[in-house]
């Protein structure tokens, strides 16, 4: 930019035109492949996806899938409830291991 706001282009600063990319080598059934082959899970699938009932199924399932689970609503009373519950099982743990060796 020049004193008066203009802007003053420099010859080094000439626009250049990108060169085209050069054609590609690869083969035809490369460039254009054929169609996925329908597998036996896709057709599977496909037919399970006919009956009816079972856009309503599958809604249930994701909406089952992302309900929130007890630790993610509660994450302090869950954390409090394993602990209590770990010590409970460490303690019956020991009992049993001291009443095994009490016997020999």
């Amino acid at each position: 930019m020049t004193s008066d706001g203009t802007s003053a282009e420099r010859p080094d600063e000439a626009i250049r035109l990108r060169t085209p990319r050069p054609a590609s080598t690869l083969p035809a059934w490369m460039l254009d492949p054929p169609p996925p082959r329908r597998t036996l899970g896709v057709r599977v699938a496909q037919a399970f996806a006919a009956l009816p009932g079972a856009g309503r199924l599958r809604r249930r399932w994701w909406a089952w899938q992302d309900r929130d689970r007890l630790y993610q609503r509660y994450p302090t009373t869950f954390k409090l409830v394993a602990m209590v519950v770990s010590w409970i099982v460490v303690m019956a743990l020991v009992s049993l291991l001291y009443a095994l060796y009490a016997q020999i």
